[in-house]
């Protein structure tokens, strides 16, 4: 990965993104694509669009969201301390003991979610997992007043944890959740703006919003972009970890490349299209059938006007929705890749249709 690339990744993970909160990355991005897009632009709820090539005879859409998980304050009470609601799929068992920043209009106030001691638990009674209204931000006010002059009822809060690389291809961050998706998004339009061959379509490169609230931004721009086709970036779980069974989630190794999936919403001709590129450019992929407990952007876009054309690319993540989410850098650089070579490939009035 190119050194700016990575600067703009590690700056784009660093920055708060919370669903509804997406602004100050939303801002960061649409900075970087004006440096190689012919427009950029945004909508009423700040969904990001980087358009190249925009007079190109075929529209294709790459869609990744902006948005991270995070919580939201719901009550102050009368000693000061801050109950929360969760803004995305937030694990209650996981947040106790982690440090958090409470995103107010008067700045960052830093807390923590408190957890008692293991000197004070009652050792001989079964452990269970808290519910997420017991457990409570700790800011170190006083009382309630105190505590209320700081911070608000809607005020957002992020973890902590920040990007970092544990060797020269593996790093771990808070929120890779579709950050970064987002990253190759736009790194694919960089990449077809300076190929020897120039993309005939016109690529719609796009950073949504409140996907992990319910895929909102993604079914707001599809309906503002009209596309021809389109490929959703998000993660997938890499399940090369222990306690985890190939046999009812699948096999999706981190380092081995990209995935695939297939069936539902994607596209027979885009899937096959996506296999042979890569084998052209020597890309590894990996395969998975189509997520039956979940589902990403691509859902929302290829139900949309009739039908678009779509597929679902994704990045092998290890431990999805946690402070330390783990993604192999190689991966998200094929991603990158991989789509640009797709929107280089498409034709002068090609279309996406299956025969019947």
């Amino acid at each position: 990965m190119r050194r700016e690339s990575l600067e703009f990744l590690k700056e784009l993970l660093t920055t708060p993104s919370p669903s509804g909160h997406e602004s100050a990355g939303q801002r960061i991005w649409c900075d970087y694509a004006r440096a190689f897009a012919d427009e950029v632009r945004t909508d009423a709820y700040g969904n990001a669009v980087a358009v190249l090539n925009p007079r190109g005879d075929h529209k294709l859409m790459l869609d990744a969201h902006a948005d991270e998980i995070g919580l939201m304050v719901k009550h102050v009470d009368e000693k000061g301390y801050i109950y929360v609601q969760q803004i995305g799929g937030v694990d209650p068992a996981l947040i106790r003991g982690k440090r958090v920043n409470i995103h107010t209009a008067k700045g960052v106030v830093r807390g923590v979610i408190g957890a008692p001691a293991i000197h004070l638990q009652e050792r001989d009674k079964e452990k269970k997992p808290p519910k997420l209204h017991e457990s409570f931000i700790d800011i170190g006010a006083a009382d309630g007043k105190a505590a209320k002059r700081k911070v608000s009822v809607g005020d957002p809060a992020t973890f902590v944890d920040d990007f970092e690389q544990l060797d020269d291809n593996v790093a771990v961050a808070r929120g890779f959740d579709d950050r970064a998706g987002a990253w190759a998004t736009i790194e694919a339009v960089r990449i077809a703006a300076a190929a020897a061959k120039k993309p005939s379509c016109a690529i719609y490169a796009c950073s949504t919003v409140q996907e992990e609230v319910g895929l909102i931004g993604a079914t707001m721009t599809v309906f503002n972009v009209k596309p021809d086709a389109a490929i959703a970036i998000d993660v997938t779980h890499a399940t090369d970890t222990p306690g985890i069974d190939a046999k009812q989630h699948g096999e999706v190794k981190m380092g081995k490349g990209p995935t695939i999936s297939i069936g539902r919403e994607n596209h027979p001709l885009v899937v096959e299209r996506l296999r042979k590129l890569a084998r052209r450019k020597r890309i590894p992929l990996q395969f998975e059938a189509f997520s039956t407990s979940g589902g990403t952007d691509a859902m929302a876009i290829y139900r949309a006007q009739g039908g678009v054309p779509s597929a679902l690319v994704s990045i092998p993540n290890r431990y999805m929705h946690t402070t330390v989410e783990m993604l192999d850098l190689r991966d998200l650089q094929r991603a990158a890749e991989l789509l640009a070579a797709f929107a280089c490939d498409i034709k002068k009035g090609e279309r996406f249709a299956v025969k019947v």
